[in-house]
């Protein structure tokens, strides 16, 4: 019996922390503030990449990451399933999330523009569409895979520049390559999304996140080891140091943190247009302090992704407004995509 209490209180600890003192309005800004640390990640992975390779880069962010989220993983571990089903889906969805998602995104990277990975980052919500669509059987609607249709246009201008195809020499390869490695990670993304939906239901959302990206680790750690004994220790700037500082603590923890707060109190309708903060804030940032350079096919790509982020919204407020007036955490994330980078 004292084990149930002591369960339900740090279930209630857990699904609290983000709660309190949380106003609708309070709530919508608080959405937008998360946005936008989350739009500077591009830049400042970029800025990282100088000094260290995405394996180690991975693995110091996610390490300083885990260490802060600490007293959340200690705090609530009772809550999280003991069968051997459940770890072996935390463990997969770990994998998925947090360790094939982010080589494919910071391999990408390394190789792209944060510019041209900030647009691409929003068909994340239509790579979720697809797969609920495939994954769990939800009705594809006219409007739905138009929205798909359109959005996929919008991706190919932006990595190909142009509407014909064109690898534009050595660099040019390089930075398609880097761009197909990000939606390839977009994909999984929407994948860990899916998938832990029903995982969220069991396990606050916090929790969730903290048991996953620790559980991360037992690929980077090693990963990272064996860089630096194959590479030798890498020597990071203050600037580098910035850049893993702002992704480990500002855009994973303090992000997050912002992101499951506002969705605690708003539902996915309200969320929706919030996206939009992240690509656009994130490509000016790298035009601003990176150089990126931005052409007429990157603004139209961009300008048709956005198009179809809105014809998906357009189909999701009809269905929310027969919803229950709470919102269900693990159906909103669903249906926004965890557009976290």
């Amino acid at each position: 019996m004292t084990t149930g209490v002591g369960e339900a209180n740090e279930r209630g600890w857990l699904r609290g922390i983000g709660r309190l003192g949380q106003s609708r309005r309070g709530a919508l800004l608080t959405l937008v503030v998360a946005n936008a640390l989350w739009a500077g990640t591009y830049t400042a992975g970029k800025i990282a990449l100088r000094d260290l390779n995405p394996v180690e880069l991975n693995a110091l962010r996610f390490l300083i990451a885990a260490l802060v989220l600490s007293p959340v993983l200690l705090r609530g571990w009772r809550s999280l399933p003991r069968d051997r089903r459940s770890l072996l889906t935390l463990a997969g969805l770990a994998l998925l999330g947090f360790v094939a998602n982010k080589a494919f995104e910071y391999f990408g990277l390394a190789l792209s523009t944060a510019s041209d990975v900030a647009l691409l980052i929003s068909t994340e919500s239509l790579f979720t569409a697809l797969l609920s669509w495939t994954l769990l059987r939800e009705k594809a609607t006219a409007a739905r895979v138009v929205a798909l249709v359109v959005g996929m246009v919008g991706v190919y201008l932006i990595v190909e520049r142009g509407f014909a195809p064109n690898l534009g020499g050595a660099a040019g390869g390089g930075r398609i390559l880097g761009d197909v490695l990000v939606i390839f990670s977009l994909l999984l993304e929407a994948g860990y999304t899916i998938l832990g939906k029903r995982t969220l239901a069991q396990i606050p959302p916090l929790l969730f996140v903290a048991a996953t990206l620790t559980g991360g680790l037992a690929v980077w750690i090693p990963a990272g080891a064996v860089s630096v004994i194959a590479l030798g220790m890498p020597h990071l700037s203050l600037a580098g140091w910035l850049g893993v500082g702002y992704m480990a603590l500002v855009a994973t923890v303090l992000g997050y943190w912002l992101w499951f707060r506002a969705l605690a109190v708003v539902d996915a309708s309200t969320a929706a247009p919030m996206l939009f903060i992240q690509p656009l804030l994130g490509a000016a940032l790298g035009v601003w302090l990176l150089g990126d350079t931005l052409t007429w096919a990157t603004w139209l790509g961009g300008g048709l992704i956005f198009a179809s982020l809105l014809l998906v919204m357009r189909q999701e407020r009809p269905r929310r407004a027969v919803a229950a007036s709470k919102p269900d955490l693990g159906e909103t994330l669903v249906e926004l995509g965890e557009s976290a980078p």
